[in-house]
């Protein structure tokens, strides 16, 4: 796939417009038309911005953008002990420029869920710095148990954590935010899976400041907070997005 059909085929999985693609990165609509049409081709830092915002850097080995995270938990809740970094303020300025976020940074009504998709779609779950993937087996409650008997701080995230928040569906991927990765795969008796193998896993990721903030316990089980477990959703795979949409109140369970 070339560099215009890969932005063109992104932006639409993204749910975006072109003149939304546009006012996100800070060009005119009809640049991202030609971009997309093959007419021109985009400078290197233009192309990095524009799948950076799509989730998919260049080369596919770029990492989420954390700051993507924090500005999206800030917008929604700034009583969060989060900095507001100039990536950050660059991620408030670009859903400013769509109508997701006000001048100062505040998620605007009604706007959430869209903020939230958006977010997850920039910080993937597959593309999380630090995180290591394990071989299948555990769920992800048999995790966390064992991580909350062995004093080792976590925090359930994806469809498992949306299943705390609101029952519909059963986990297809474990993933949990850990206080130290080493310790924790020990602890749970997790087997590292071959890098670049695909399939079912379970993914640990380290905690970031941002990410595991507001956990909360629930029937023993510590869970992100809830705006995190969607964000994460959008930005999961198989049905964790439509998980996320139940969590917002876009489908029914």
């Amino acid at each position: 796939m070339d560099l215009a059909e890969r932005i063109s085929t992104l932006r639409r999985l993204n749910g975006l417009s072109a003149r939304q693609l546009a006012a996100l990165v800070a060009v005119a609509p009809t640049t991202v038309t030609r971009i997309e049409a093959g007419a021109v081709s985009p400078s290197f830092d233009l192309a990095q911005e524009i799948l950076m915002v799509l989730g998919e850097p260049i080369g596919f080995t770029g990492v989420a953008d954390a700051a993507a995270i924090a500005a999206a938990r800030l917008a929604l809740d700034p009583a969060l002990w989060i900095a507001v970094t100039t990536q950050v303020n660059a991620w408030q300025q670009r859903w400013a420029r769509i109508g997701l976020v006000d001048a100062s940074g505040r998620a605007v009504s009604g706007k959430e869920p869209d903020l939230l998709f958006r977010a997850g779609r920039a910080a993937r779950l597959t593309r999380r710095a630090g995180a290591l993937d394990f071989l299948p087996g555990p769920t992800a409650y048999e995790v966390a148990r064992t991580l909350g008997m062995a004093g080792i701080g976590y925090a359930l995230t994806g469809d498992a954590g949306a299943n705390l928040y609101r029952s519909s569906a059963g986990e297809a991927w474990p993933v949990l935010y850990v206080e130290d990765v080493g310790r924790a795969a020990a602890a749970a008796g997790l087997v590292p899976k071959s890098p670049g193998s695909f399939g079912t896993r379970v993914t640990l990721i380290p905690f970031d400041g941002v990410s595991e903030l507001g956990r909360a316990d629930i029937d023993g089980v510590v869970a992100a907070a809830r705006d995190q477990v969607i964000l994460d959703a959008y930005g999961g795979i198989d049905r964790m997005v439509e998980q996320a949409d139940i969590l917002v109140g876009r489908r029914v369970a």
